[in-house]
């Protein structure tokens, strides 16, 4: 069973978002997003054809924090199998590692997930396959936010974090300084939701990048992508986000939120000020507002197709 939905139907569902949620006021910019402006407000879709949709405040540049782990994911399902990752994730009975040590400020499976990047030993090379696959996804390159990255290392150095790893006895595959260094660089990364839209579409088209053409990752690894970025989703929103919007997604505390529909299309939505579990209140009603407005869910039978008016 196919659905076709009008690209009329689609744009006007973003304009439609985008004045129903701009004048919310609601949240509170996180204390580490210097600078955001926090009247900010943008939605990015992208379809797999390459079709692009933008409204609002679209090249704005926000951290990337736990969106961070896509591009990444990308990597790590490129050179290991499912369930080869699935072991050193910590997560598989047969071989369950320590659990992650509580309380910390930064999150030991993102800084765990770096050490498995290969090459071992090598930061320079881990930094440059990351950063270009963030290049080939998104088409473009993010910028770093020194501000950012430089207020992480103090954290995390005043935190002990890497003694607090070592004593709860949290395995890695690489030197822990190395880890942490590159996770937290990779959480101060900026990108807009035209780039984010951009990588999410790639992501959703098999690995293929529909602005540039280039081929990115084997498209036999999306499943696993998306799967991921079900499990995780906008963070302590797992369950009820794919309830109410029926899309994967990852959010930052930065603002933004990408969601990825494979095989039809990629949005992303931006605005700094969060709720108490620090997903953007802006972004996500967006989002489940363009969703509910075209009925669609990954989780319905019926395949969905953009088509010209």
């Amino acid at each position: 069973m196919e659905r076709k939905i009008s690209l009329s139907d689609l744009r006007k569902a973003v304009c439609d978002a985008y004045e129903a949620n701009k004048s919310i006021n609601e949240g509170e910019v996180d204390p580490r997003n210097v600078g955001a402006d926090s009247k900010a407000f943008g939605i990015s879709v992208m379809l797999v054809d390459g079709t692009l949709i933008n409204k609002g405040d679209t090249d704005v540049k926000s951290p990337l924090g736990s969106i961070s782990k896509v591009p990444l994911s990308t990597i790590l399902f490129s050179q290991n199998s499912a369930m080869e990752l699935i072991k050193k994730s910590g997560q598989c009975p047969c071989n369950k590692l320590p659990e992650k040590p509580k309380g910390l400020s930064f999150s030991a499976h993102g800084i765990r997930a770096f050490s498995a990047v290969e090459p071992v030993g090598d930061p320079e090379s881990k930094w440059n396959l990351y950063e270009n696959r963030m290049v080939d996804l998104m088409g473009s390159a993010p910028l770093l936010n020194d501000n950012i990255y430089e207020s992480f290392e103090k954290e995390a150095k005043e935190t002990k974090l890497q003694d607090t790893l070592a004593a709860d006895g949290y395995y890695l595959y690489d030197d822990a300084s190395l880890a942490i260094d590159l996770y937290l660089k990779a959480l101060s990364m900026n990108a807009s939701t035209e780039q984010l839209a951009t990588m999410g579409a790639t992501i959703a088209a098999d690995g293929v990048n529909p602005v540039t053409g280039k081929t990115v990752f084997d498209g036999a690894i999306t499943q696993n992508v998306v799967a991921l970025m079900a499990a995780k989703g906008p963070h302590k929103m797992r369950a009820p986000w794919l309830i109410a919007a029926g899309i994967p997604a990852k959010s930052s505390y930065g603002g933004a939120i990408l969601g990825v529909l494979p095989g039809v299309m990629a949005i992303a939505a931006y605005s700094p000020r969060l709720n108490p579990a620090g997903v953007s209140v802006k972004a996500a009603k967006a989002i489940i507002d363009i969703m509910r407005k075209l009925d669609v869910s990954i989780f319905a039978s019926a395949r969905v197709k953009f088509v010209d008016d």
